[in-house]
């Protein structure tokens, strides 16, 4: 891996694909959280300090709305080259939920992206950041310091239940998954994996949410 750290987006071939699976027995035991939180974050250091032409892609087919509101699910789906997945493989984080047997085995297997198949894309979603209390806050705040007027407000908003709220340290991501057509055109992803909403890197995965809804549709 690079020692420079890479920002912004990157290519995905999108030619690998490696699914994640917690054991049944870290699901059961509560650890399913934690195994998709290493993944993502193993996603994100590798594409950090790897090369902007070989991102690594990630889908969430697990993810789904509960009581609690939405979930990630358990599963974590990444796509790249071969290259780029075994870059995440070695990593530390993931080598430890091998040796301590909380995932099934991790197969690289060839991905089929056929243009014009119906798949998502998992879009980071920064308008729910604005126009919070929180945001009004520091919004004031930053104002009064610069001894100018903020101007019109518009009124605070709840936070919208259609998005799933991933934490990476202190940094909140919010996504929305966004159904869309499979295309022939490279992907482009940011660090973390994920797609901005200007350009929707569709996977030819879906969520269980997703495919409950066309079930119902049909």
């Amino acid at each position: 891996m690079s020692a420079d750290l890479t920002a912004g987006k990157g290519r995905c071939h999108g030619t690998a694909l490696l699914l994640v699976r917690p054991v049944q027995a870290a699901i059961e035991l509560g650890a399913g959280g934690d195994v998709v939180a290493k993944v993502l974050n193993a996603v994100h250091h590798a594409n950090r300090h790897g090369n902007e032409d070989d991102f690594v892609a990630v889908a969430l087919p697990g993810m789904q709305m509960t009581r609690i509101g939405m979930v990630a699910g358990h599963d974590v789906t990444m796509f790249g080259s071969e290259e780029s997945l075994a870059a995440v493989l070695n990593l530390d984080g993931i080598k430890l939920l091998q040796r301590r047997g909380m995932v099934r085995d991790l197969v690289t297997e060839e991905a089929w992206c056929d243009a014009g198949s119906t798949g998502s894309a998992w879009v980071r979603d920064r308008t729910c950041e604005k126009y919070t209390a929180g945001w009004l806050r520091r919004s004031q705040a930053r104002a009064a310091r610069r001894g100018k007027p903020l101007g019109k407000l518009s009124p605070t908003r709840g936070f919208p239940t259609d998005l799933l709220t991933l934490t990476y340290g202190t940094t909140p991501v919010h996504l929305r998954e966004v159904i869309g057509t499979v295309s022939g055109v490279p992907l482009m992803v940011s660090t973390y994996g994920f797609s901005s909403p200007g350009a929707a890197a569709v996977l030819p995965v879906q969520s269980l949410m997703a495919e409950r809804r066309n079930a119902d549709a049909a």
